[in-house]
């Protein structure tokens, strides 16, 4: 069964959603935030690139572009959070380095 042109575009924005997620988060346990710059920037191109080969039309390009971005930096907001966290419960413990922050 072939699933609707609607629903291949929407099962597209969420995968690409979940995966901008992750790597948002990778980015905010480990970099400061100066690292989106580049990471949506490429997120972007990459986002476009797919798009373009795929032969999407112009609208599920941008809809993919902005899910992206917004994605990665929600994620990295996340990713704070967590290295906060786990920083305030970390600290507790005298010995304690695992997430160093640079």
């Amino acid at each position: 069964m072939v699933a609707a042109p609607g629903m291949q575009v929407l099962a597209m924005v969420v995968e690409i959603v979940v995966v901008g997620v992750l790597a948002g988060i990778a980015l905010g346990l480990r970099y400061k935030v100066l690292i989106l710059v580049p990471a949506v920037t490429c997120a972007m191109v990459i986002a476009v690139a797919v798009g373009l080969v795929r032969a999407d039309h112009f609208w599920p390009i941008v809809l993919a572009m902005v899910a992206l971005a917004v994605a990665i930096q929600f994620g990295y907001f996340v990713g704070i959070f967590m290295r906060a966290a786990i920083g305030s419960i970390c600290a507790r413990f005298a010995d304690c380095h695992i997430l160093p922050n640079k």
